[in-house]
């Protein structure tokens, strides 16, 4: 079974750490958000005639502009290259995203750079920097989908095929946008981090087991990295969705423990550890200048967890494949998830006490130790307001500036994306 955890996730710190990519592992998709998206109604300025208005005078008319999805223009996308298994659904188009509004693909890879292979772990996050709200859409990787100039095939495939561009166009086509920035974490990060944070308390609320890792029973368990590894990689044979929901509830769970205490501040030592083997476009400066808005999301009223469910697929065995299962989307439900996103995002909210909490411990605590801090139980929606009592050490030390942008030379070096060589080819 071990060899079954080669393929298995591991999420990643870099990608928690900028958006707030918090988890809840639930079993529904959150309610419907009634999106509510804002229109510019601008006034021409005033011209000598407006100064000086007479009784004739008629005001000059008011333009009205409406925001449209800018970024995810209708366009044409190549023809599959190979016969397709199943009907090819139609590309998702039409989706309004405001301008302010940044989404991050976050794929967890089963092998290390320069090699592509499949990403088990496929999350997308959508974040509204000026409202602090983001919302976390957890993807199965057995979601079949159109690969634009490949074929009908599982979401996981989608980078082995075409490296990051295919899966950003896989997105575009399927999920009506294309990702702005991307992160893509081999499957060697986890554990290690894991430990590197003592440990976490994870409630299990589905039960599973497995050979190698032994039985994961139902409450609230202590796990250090292996045992972590295995939460977020062991495919449950009785419910085959709960692996995504697993993992989202783990980038959840990783993130809170980052943002409390102070543990921002060890950014910089963190992102020199881990940059050899992570591939993305974001750079060290873009972490440190995400440092108040992951604050700001430490406040789980803030944060919104969609999931693709049993609800919005029908389970279809792989012709000629025994055992192979996949999950097509029903008509429309792609849509409705991704609706519910931005709308959520794009409604402005109160900020709460917890944010005030956090600048504060990072304030007086630019060089923390990790504690093992309260876990929340997960929830279907973004609902939590956990009451959390701390009493803070203060100690002597610099101060660190929240502002949001963040001026500095980083003294490290990003290692150059590396031309890869060897390229898994998907199963068919």
């Amino acid at each position: 079974m071990w060899s079954g955890l080669k393929r298995a996730w591991r999420p990643y710190l870099l990608l928690i750490l900028i958006t707030g990519w918090i988890a809840a592992c639930t079993g529904s998709t959150p309610p419907a958000l009634t999106a509510s998206l804002p229109s510019l109604t601008p006034t021409p300025p005033p011209s000598q005639s407006t100064l000086l208005p007479t009784p004739s005078e008629t005001p000059p008319p008011t333009r009205t502009a409406t925001l449209t999805p800018t970024r995810t223009p209708t366009r044409t996308f190549p023809a599959p290259s190979l016969p397709l298994i199943t009907a090819q659904p139609p590309a998702l188009t039409g989706l309004e995203l405001p301008d302010e509004v940044q989404t991050y693909l976050l794929l967890g890879a089963d092998r290390e750079p320069p090699f592509v292979g499949r990403t088990n772990a496929v999350h997308l996050a959508i974040v509204h920097p000026r409202l602090a709200k983001a919302s976390l859409i957890a993807i199965p990787p057995e979601l079949l989908v159109y690969i634009p100039g490949y074929t009908m095939q599982r979401i996981n495939t989608a980078y082995a095929a075409g490296d990051i561009e295919g899966v950003l166009e896989t997105f575009r086509y399927n999920f009506g946008l294309r990702p702005d920035h991307w992160v893509v974490v081999p499957q060697q990060n986890f554990e290690r981090l894991i430990f590197d944070l003592d440990g976490l308390d994870v409630p299990v609320t589905v039960p599973f087991s497995d050979e190698r890792c032994g039985e994961f029973k139902e409450g609230l368990r202590h796990m250090d990295g292996f045992e972590a590894l295995c939460f977020v990689s062991v495919r449950n044979s009785r419910d085959e969705m709960s692996l995504a929901l697993r993992q989202q509830q783990m980038l959840r769970l990783v993130f809170l423990r980052m943002v409390e205490g102070g543990n921002l501040a060890r950014l910089e030592e963190l992102y020199v550890a881990y940059q050899s083997t992570v591939k993305s476009d974001l750079t060290l400066v873009d972490l440190l200048n995400a440092i108040p808005l992951a604050l700001r999301l430490g406040d789980p009223q803030r944060m919104a967890y969609f999931q693709v469910t049993w609800n919005d697929v029908t389970r279809w065995q792989l012709p000629g494949q025994a055992e192979a299962a996949v999950f097509i989307p029903k008509p429309g439900a792609l849509r409705a998830i991704m609706e519910q996103a931005i709308a959520f995002v794009s409604q402005p909210a109160p900020m709460s006490e917890r944010y005030a909490t956090l600048v504060y411990e990072l304030t007086v605590s630019p060089t923390p130790s990790i504690t093992p801090t309260q876990t929340l139980t997960p929830v279907p929606t973004a609902t939590l307001a956990p009451t959390l009592t701390r009493t803070p050490t203060i100690t002597l030390t610099p101060t660190i500036s929240l502002t949001p942008t963040i001026s500095l030379t980083p003294t490290i070096t990003e290692t150059p994306t590396v031309t890869p060589t060897e390229t898994e080819t998907p199963e068919p």
